[in-house]
């Protein structure tokens, strides 16, 4: 994930309002209004994507508080479509820096609980919650994703180990922002990449020295109401024709424990092509976390016990 400075968005069915990162929304009002001291409550706040963002939004909403999420763009936040009809459910695109969560945490109106459900390759953003919130008091709460095994991937520490790739076809499917390294070491004629149909990723793996016919932006796996469904047969996706048309003999992808993760397992088995992966980054172990199946109980045990 990546937490470039984007606009705030709204749901489309608010008005176009800018309103301060703080202000909390009436749960009870389609409209963003102050809502008096003495008849505050409790909301959540969740910094996610989406392939977790979606999933935890619905469950949190079970809470009957209301759930705000932060998440990088707008094209993220039009994920969670389904659940603007929900009053007690808002979404705001905006990247963060430290100096907005602190405007967050310790604004008239924050928030009862923070729910950290980012990529787990994000962990500068990760960081930066975990510490925030111990100095202004506020619960944090880690959703963390389970870690696969990897079965007959090959896990690497460092990018540097594609050296080792003599003239072996590599796609990189690991974001943009490491493109330029990779080039250096593997060479443009070896190397391709799968990005995000992003304008910034595009302009990432064009710098990176990658010729135009060797980049396909593509949105890895569509997320439906929270689900991600992949395809019944990887020999006919997207990435398996990918494969197939750059001849590719290794798929460099990242152990993020999601989804891409399982299709890229999936379509190099059907393909016959070696899958390596980046080792996930260690979390720091002083954060409270919770799994899928704990979410609802730790969230409820920080709502009923707030720190003072």
């Amino acid at each position: 994930m990546q937490w470039g400075k984007t606009p705030l968005a709204w749901p489309r069915r608010l008005p176009a309002v800018r309103f301060p990162l703080w202000q909390l929304l009436n749960p009870n009002s389609q409209f963003p209004v102050m809502v008096p001291l003495r008849r505050r409550h409790g909301w959540i706040w969740l910094v996610a994507g989406t392939e977790d963002g979606i999933w935890a939004a619905r469950q949190l909403l079970t809470l009957a508080v209301a759930v705000r999420v932060q998440v990088v763009s707008p094209r993220a936040c039009r994920a969670y479509g389904q659940l603007a009809a929900n009053p007690a459910f808002r979404c705001q695109a905006m990247a963060l820096d430290p100096e907005d969560i602190h405007q967050v945490l310790t604004g008239p109106a924050p928030p009862a609980l923070v729910v950290d459900a980012t990529h787990p390759f994000a962990l500068r953003i990760t960081r930066t919650l975990h510490a925030a919130c111990g100095v202004s008091a506020v619960p944090y709460l880690r959703l963390r994703r389970p870690q696969r095994k990897p079965g007959p991937a090959t896990v690497v520490d460092r990018l540097e180990a594609v050296q080792g790739l003599g003239q072996r076809s590599l796609l990189a499917a690991i974001g943009s922002r490491s493109l330029a390294r990779l080039v250096v070491w593997h060479g443009p004629q070896h190397t391709a990449a799968r990005i995000l149909p992003t304008a910034m990723a595009l302009q990432q793996a064009l710098a990176a020295g990658l010729p135009p016919g060797r980049i396909a932006p593509l949105q890895p796996i569509s997320t439906s109401h929270g689900q991600t469904h992949l395809p019944p047969n990887p020999d006919t996706s997207l990435e398996a024709a990918l494969c197939r048309h750059w001849a590719i003999d290794v798929v460099l992808a990242r152990q993020s424990g999601g989804t891409p993760e399982r299709h890229w397992q999936r379509v190099c088995a059907a393909m016959g092509v070696s899958l390596w992966l980046l080792r996930r980054p260690e979390e720091p172990e002083s954060m409270t976390c919770c799994t899928r199946e704990t979410l609802l109980q730790r969230a409820q045990e920080c709502l009923q016990n707030p720190r003072p």
